[in-house]
């Protein structure tokens, strides 16, 4: 009896003709303009996503416009989002391998605009190292050096600051670590005064009767200023 002819017809087929294409993924290009209205509303939450839009596309970066509106936000109410904004500023000064991550005219365009740094652009700095919980992961210690080294007499700026009654202490504390962390030696001379005014007090030493009286908050910048001046003795 002959064998029944099977009814599954099979065909050859390309494996390669079964592999689905896929396509590239398109990215949608940053509109500068949008993301510079988000970056200065009222709102910080649209501000955070305008920041993001900015700093998320390298073209974007490399726009004159951007290191210009980071300046204009430097002082964002939001101190997280400032401390961002102050790692993006640093982030021209970035080194990769052996050459800068940006050409020189965009650091010059950055390093112009510190020129102009005065008093309030130092204590916005300042504010933002003062509050390690909300900021220490979003700006590098070192960054904050690049810009701050970069700031003509920030380090008169700084140790003006750190002799100033009216200031927090936690701002007056922060101004210390910076002039350390930087390592403005030409600001040892400075903190060592401070540093003799201050122990020469707890000492019981006599005050000249102009003089401001002592508080706690000149002792609770005795260990920084050891530390910081530590530090730029050994520069030396």
């Amino acid at each position: 009896m002959p064998r029944p002819r099977s009814r599954v017809h099979y065909q050859e087929v390309n494996a390669l003709s079964s592999v689905a294409t896929v396509a590239p993924r398109v990215i949608p290009a940053v509109d500068p303009w949008l993301a510079a209205e988000m970056f200065v509303s009222q709102h910080v939450e649209e501000r955070r996503r305008g920041f993001a839009l900015l700093i998320g596309s390298e073209n974007v970066r490399r726009s004159n416009l951007t290191p210009h509106l980071l300046i204009l936000r430097l002082g964002e109410s939001d101190v997280g989002l400032r401390a961002q904004i102050i790692q993006a500023l640093a982030d021209y000064f970035e080194i990769r391998g052996l050459e800068y991550r940006y050409p020189p005219e965009m650091r010059a365009a950055v390093a112009g605009h510190l020129r102009q740094f005065d008093r309030a652009e130092v204590l916005q700095l300042l504010e933002v190292h003062a509050t390690p919980a909300e900021c220490s992961d979003k700006l590098r210690p070192e960054s904050l050096a690049h810009l701050v080294e970069r700031i003509p007499n920030a380090s008169t700026q700084l140790t003006r600051l750190a002799g100033d009654r009216t200031l927090a202490v936690a701002l007056r504390r922060a101004a210390i670590e910076v002039v350390g962390l930087v390592g403005f030696t030409d600001a040892q001379a400075p903190l060592e005064g401070l540093e003799a005014r201050i122990e020469g007090r707890r000492a019981g030493q006599l005050p000249m009767l102009f003089a401001p009286s002592d508080n706690l908050d000149d002792q609770q910048l005795l260990p920084v200023l050891k530390e910081a001046l530590r530090g730029l003795r050994e520069r030396d």
